[in-house]
């Protein structure tokens, strides 16, 4: 009841004058990348700040908190850090105005703080806060959008050394992203990020060979203070490996394998308990200018009474010009996702993207990669070192007609389950994005959509998705 008594505003208002006192002094100082010092990674507890044991080469304002001695010959530290995000967000008529309020603009007010503790080399806790808030948001907003304050990790790490290589153990809260995030991610576009609850272990026996497997449940989110808890409805389990492949330079492959468990899944062909495997492999590399991403994912198991056999193939290749202007990268993203092409055969078609980065397709998350067809050519120019633009075009069809459309909560849109052809429609999206200093990024997007002539038809709309953001980090 508290945070509804507070205007929005106001309880705003503590984010953006950290946040523009931050940019002010990131005008005014900006941070040495030297030689060997870490950089910010997406993940936090990824990074590795014992380097600063050497007062010599703290050369950034915050690095008196990024290696904290707690014994006197420095083997137990300390790190802190963390993260405010001011982003900006316009909608019209989103998912072709086919399933949500016409227009919503908001403000999207994220703050992460966290402790990573190490006690000597063995072992170490990390545990990270967040709190996310929204301003002028039309009715009520999700809980990954407007969550008070809560846990989004907190786990304890176990590291060992084993035969040709190193072991690590790890328990409690966390955040997963594996290969490309086209299955697995943090889901980074919302205020709360994606965790989950559970155990994971990594063997890694070179930079270029890791494996990871891990027993899990999704976090489920709710919007008040510290009350966010397991989903009891899913289970998440499952084996990931990243290789070199030999004799081949700069091509590396991961092979995977991936168990869900849901209690109430929902697809067009209805709702029902779901058990699905998943198996697959990623083809990815650089060389020569060329960069390439290929991955092939085949799904079975039962939903309900029925079997599931699903697949995509999904490719993402391009070619940059380093040598002309603004090195323009030439790009071309395809996918081929599955539907079910009859929805009382005794078989599910279509294909589930688990936990899927958003954005996927663009920043407006127009539609689900579930029942889809889809290319996208698109430029990327480096207009300076630290500035970047992406324009592409990204036509869509449905993969099986009989199928719906998946909004990006990865449900069927009503209504949308055949007879409305196969073209959905087609989006244009613009991006640029500028890391001012190690701390400080800002970006801003536009989309464009328009509808298909039979989802026009069916009450289909032009629309517009504009975001503007601001993310600073230390």
């Amino acid at each position: 009841m508290r945070g509804r008594a507070i205007p929005c505003a106001l309880r705003a208002a503590p984010y953006a004058l950290v946040l523009a006192f931050s940019l002010a002094m990131n005008l005014t100082v900006v941070a040495e990348d030297a030689i060997g010092r870490p950089a910010y990674q997406s993940s936090r507890f990824d990074e590795d700040w014992s380097v600063l044991r050497d007062p010599a080469k703290r050369t950034d304002p915050f690095d008196p908190i990024k290696f904290i001695p707690l014994t006197a010959d420095g083997s137990w530290y300390a790190t802190l850090g963390g993260e405010l995000r001011e982003r900006f967000e316009s909608s019209r008529n989103p998912l072709f105005g086919l399933a949500a309020r016409a227009r919503n603009d908001y403000l999207l007010h994220r703050a992460f703080l966290f402790a990573d503790v190490h006690y000597g080399p063995n072992f170490r806790t990390f545990v990270e806060l967040a709190s996310g808030l929204t301003s002028g948001w039309t009715g009520t907003p999700p809980a990954t959008q407007k969550n008070d304050l809560d846990l989004l990790q907190g786990f304890g790490e176990l590291s060992f050394p084993v035969e040709k290589g190193d072991a690590v153990l790890r328990a409690g809260r966390q955040e997963m992203s594996f290969g490309s995030s086209r299955l697995v991610s943090v889901r980074e576009g919302p205020n709360f990020r994606r965790s989950f609850d559970g155990a994971r272990g990594t063997w890694t026996a070179s930079k270029d060979f890791r494996v990871d497997a891990f027993v899990v449940r999704p976090v489920a989110h709710q919007s008040g203070v510290f009350d966010d808890g397991m989903d009891d409805n899913q289970s998440f389990w499952g084996v990931y490996a990243t290789a070199a492949v030999p004799g081949i330079h700069g091509l590396k492959a991961d092979v995977y394998y991936l168990g869900l468990a849901r209690r109430n899944a929902s697809f067009a062909q209805g709702i029902a308990p779901e058990r699905r495997e998943t198996i697959g492999t990623r083809i990815f590399g650089k060389r020569d200018g060329f960069d390439w991403n290929m991955e092939g994912v085949f799904q079975f198991g039962s939903f309900g009474a029925s079997n599931i056999r699903a697949w995509t193939v999904s490719a993402d290749v391009g070619y940059t010009f380093a040598n002309l202007l603004f090195s323009p990268r030439l790009g071309l993203k395809a996918d081929a996702i599955s539907g079910d092409k009859n929805l009382k055969d005794g078989t599910l078609g279509t294909f589930n993207p688990l936990f899927p980065k958003l954005p996927y397709f663009s920043e407006a998350n127009l539609v689900a990669p579930m029942n889809l067809l889809d290319i996208q050519p698109n430029v990327t120019l480096a207009v300076t070192p630290k500035v970047s633009l992406n324009v592409g075009w990204n036509p869509f069809w449905k993969q099986e007609t009989a199928d719906a459309i998946y909004s990006s909560a990865l449900a069927p849109v009503k209504g949308t389950a055949g007879g409305l052809g196969r073209f959905i429609g087609h989006q244009t999206s613009a991006t640029v994005a500028w890391a001012a200093d190690a701390h400080l990024n800002i970006a801003g997007t536009y989309v464009h959509y328009s509808p298909g002539e039979r989802i026009r038809q069916a009450g289909g709309q032009d629309g517009d998705f504009v975001a503007i953001w601001a993310q600073w980090l230390f």
